[in-house]
């Protein structure tokens, strides 16, 4: 097979995949290079609707009231997106999925103190603290 064929293959198949990860996973996190007016990279998260018998998507950023633009097709090599302004006129873009890098999501860490046997923590309690060896 030619290495030419091979490349284009394997990019088809990237594409596939990130297309199926936006269309298919619940609240999954990505970035595509855009910064936000600080020199951010800029996370954005997909939300779907079934409200009616078809399946509607939207692009929203990663933020509380971040802004918002539905999803007019998910394409073989980008989604297009889409919004209205306050006086009808229609803004569209496109997305390529060989710019969008998924985020992995951030897990809460612990603390260690709690995995020690005789640990009661001040926060959990009335102000009581506890010293090993001591009665209650």
């Amino acid at each position: 097979m030619n290495v030419d064929k091979m490349i284009k293959k394997q990019k088809v198949e990237n594409n596939s995949i990130v297309r199926e990860k936006l269309m298919t996973q619940k609240d999954i996190v990505f970035t595509c290079g855009h910064k936000d007016a600080l020199g951010r990279i800029q996370e954005y998260k997909v939300y779907a609707s079934d409200r009616s018998d078809v399946m509607s998507y939207a692009i929203t950023e990663n933020t509380p009231f971040g802004k918002m633009m539905n999803v007019n097709k998910f394409g073989p090599t980008c989604v297009t997106l889409y919004t209205f302004d306050m006086l009808h006129n229609r803004t569209s873009g496109k997305i390529k999925y060989k710019d969008i890098k998924f985020v992995e999501p951030k897990v809460k860490e612990s603390n260690p103190l709690e995995k020690l046997p005789d640990y009661m923590g001040t926060e959990k309690g009335n102000g009581t603290y506890f010293v090993a060896g001591s009665k209650l």
